[in-house]
């Protein structure tokens, strides 16, 4: 059995996702108009729902399962997702048209917004301080985080910790917050976050666009230096050039050749082992490392 396959049998996940949508699917129609309409879309491209599936398996089975802390936590992946694709340019999410390419920046900013808005207004309700702030806290360190991506654009001498720790902030604290709204380890969730991160970046470099939704090469088109393209630019200038800017030919098929992604994936599967070192005394300790093992283990 495959470890997604392990973790798709924890007894009452399926269940559990079922509520999840179907939560989400309320607030995304509760206001009918544009809005709901683009961020309907943005519902319907789908997704992994690892964020809510972590919440889930950091809940005791004993209690109620966390439908309203899942949802938010999706809801706050989901505005980001839509806010991205505007500041990136990105056309295409998961295979079809991104929020903005379908129905203009303005709409998809307020369909951001609103997916925002929501995810406050369903925690608000359950009257847990504790829950709001941890979702605050994950969402003023994804704005930190994508600062940083900023500053960082089109510098191929970006440290590697400066990389790792925009990981921490743009990924692996939405992980991190999941993982608390269900009662669990927030270390497993910012380690798994980094590690999740690191193989997506892996993914932009290698990956086939019919798998992953995006079209390869985005990150060196953009100028974003991730894992992959920082250590190929240690060692090759055609690199380094094209992530400071300069001409992209060939520049991919050089990331390959020096190795880069390879080591980058030997760090995500380093960041998976110590997520999984950090579950001592973890109610569903099995499923959560079969988790970790998913989430290095894929090809979209």
């Amino acid at each position: 059995m495959s470890a997604l396959q392990t973790v798709r049998e924890t007894e009452g996940l399926a269940e559990y996702l079922d509520a999840v949508e179907a939560r989400l699917a309320e607030v995304v129609q509760a206001h009918p108009g544009v809005v709901a309409s683009v961020s309907s879309d943005a519902l319907a491209a789908g997704g992994k729902r690892l964020r809510p599936t972590l919440t889930f398996l950091s809940s005791s089975p004993d209690a109620e399962p966390p439908v309203v802390e899942g949802a938010a936590v999706e809801l706050v992946h989901m505005a980001t997702l839509v806010h991205d694709d505007i500041v990136d340019g990105a056309r295409l999410r998961r295979g079809r048209a991104s929020a903005w390419t379908a129905h203009g920046a303005d709409a998809a900013k307020a369909a951001g917004d609103h997916l925002f808005a929501g995810a406050f207004a369903l925690l608000a309700a359950t009257g847990s301080h504790e829950r709001l702030t941890a979702l605050a806290d994950a969402s003023l360190a994804l704005a930190r985080g994508e600062a940083l991506q900023r500053l960082q654009r089109n510098d191929p001498d970006t440290p590697v910790e400066a990389y790792l720790e925009r990981c921490a902030l743009k990924t692996g604290s939405l992980f991190e917050a999941a993982c608390v709204l269900g009662g669990g380890s927030a270390e497993f969730g910012r380690l798994l976050g980094i590690a999740f991160q690191i193989v997506d970046d892996v993914l932009d470099c290698s990956g086939e666009t019919v798998e992953t939704g995006k079209i390869p090469g985005t990150d060196l088109r953009d100028g974003t230096p991730t894992l992959p393209l920082l250590l190929a630019a240690q060692e090759d200038d055609v690199v380094r050039r094209a992530l400071a800017g300069g001409p992209l030919e060939s520049a991919l098929v050089r990331v390959a050749a020096t190795g880069a992604l390879e080591r980058s994936r030997e760090t995500a599967l380093d960041y998976a082992r110590r997520a999984r070192a950090s579950l001592d005394g973890a109610v569903r300790r099995e499923e959560l490392a079969a988790l970790a093992d998913a989430v290095v283990d894929r090809n979209r």
